[in-house]
C-alpha cells in the first residue's frame, strides 16, 4: 500500500494568533486522519513579522484526499488557511 507525503503551510488568523497551539490543533486533526508527522512542525518567516506553520505527514492513500481536513482546520478561529506544498507518494 503506499503512502501519500503532503507538506501543508498552515497560516495563523493574525500575528497574534500563538503558533504553538495551531500546532496543537494541526497534530489533532492529522492524527485524527490516521496521519504521521514527519519529524517537527515548524515555525517559518513570511513577511512583517508574521510566521506560519509548516508540517510534512504521511498518511494511506486509501484514505483520499486531505480537502476536508484542510477546510476543518480552516474553519476554526486560529488558522486562516491551509495551502499544500507538495505531495508526493511512497511504496511500501
Amino acid at each position: 500500500m503506499a503512502k501519500v507525503i503532503m507538506t501543508w503551510k498552515v497560516m495563523p488568523e493574525d500575528s497574534e494568533t500563538n503558533l504553538e497551539d495551531i500546532k496543537v490543533e494541526v497534530k489533532k486533526v492529522i492524527e485524527g486522519f490516521d496521519g504521521v508527522i514527519n519529524g517537527e512542525m515548524t515555525e517559518e518567516p513570511l513577511a512583517f513579522g508574521l510566521k506560519f506553520v509548516k508540517v510534512s505527514f504521511a498518511y494511506d492513500e486509501d484514505k483520499g484526499t486531505t480537502d476536508d481536513l484542510e477546510e476543518e482546520l480552516s474553519s476554526g478561529d486560529l488558522i486562516q488557511s491551509v495551502e499544500v506544498l507538495s505531495v508526493g507518494r511512497a511504496m511500501g
